[in-house]
């Protein structure tokens, strides 16, 4: 019964968490040059979980092996929590990818940082914006660039802001319904 009670309570927390997020404005530039859509700081939290969550069965497994009288079936045992820590570090691995993903947005356009990677598109090159398969914003350009705006990068208000001023509605609105909820676009 506590675990029920554990699973509804922190469902809670993500969700109030999740939806103060949508609410939020980006952060603006200090150079006064656009603003900065980030992931929120409790998702750095939930990567850092995953890597540690790695770490105890392939410390799990370590201490299996260096005490083989501890199970019967050590190598089993070893195999099966190393396959764990695996599965869990690969899911860190992506969680930390996924975090360091920013968007810049200012009056020239949309520019996804990704690493050493980014994605630039102008205002004036945006074709169509629709959502993809995950429910993410697809902004896409006339040079075939598409960046993907997910639900959980604080500053989606900002973003609809300079939709709003630089695109036409028709092209955006449609993906808007099926997107988010549009309590916190202000629409």
């Amino acid at each position: 019964m506590s675990s029920v009670i554990a699973i509804i309570i922190t469902a809670c927390i993500v969700s109030t968490l999740y939806r103060r997020q949508q609410r939020k404005p980006a952060t603006a530039l200090r150079d006064g040059s656009g603003y900065l859509l980030r992931h929120g700081r409790w998702e750095n939290v939930i990567a850092w979980i995953v890597l540690v969550s790695a770490l105890v069965p392939a410390g799990l497994a370590a201490y299996v092996l260096w005490r083989p009288t501890v199970a019967h079936y050590v190598l089993r045992t070893a195999t099966e929590l190393l396959l764990c820590s695996a599965l869990f570090a690969a899911l860190a691995v992506w969680c930390f990818q996924s975090v360091r993903r920013h968007i810049r947005v200012n009056d020239a356009g949309v520019t996804l940082y990704w690493g050493r990677s980014v994605i630039d598109i102008a205002w004036n090159s945006v074709t169509r914006v629709t959502t993809d398969l995950t429910g993410a914003l697809l902004i896409c350009s006339s040079s075939g660039a598409e960046i993907a705006v997910n639900k959980l990068f604080v500053g989606i208000p900002t973003l609809v802001g300079y939709m709003r001023r630089h695109l036409p509605e028709s092209m955006y609105s449609r993906a808007f319904v099926t997107y988010t909820p549009r309590a916190h676009l202000g629409a």
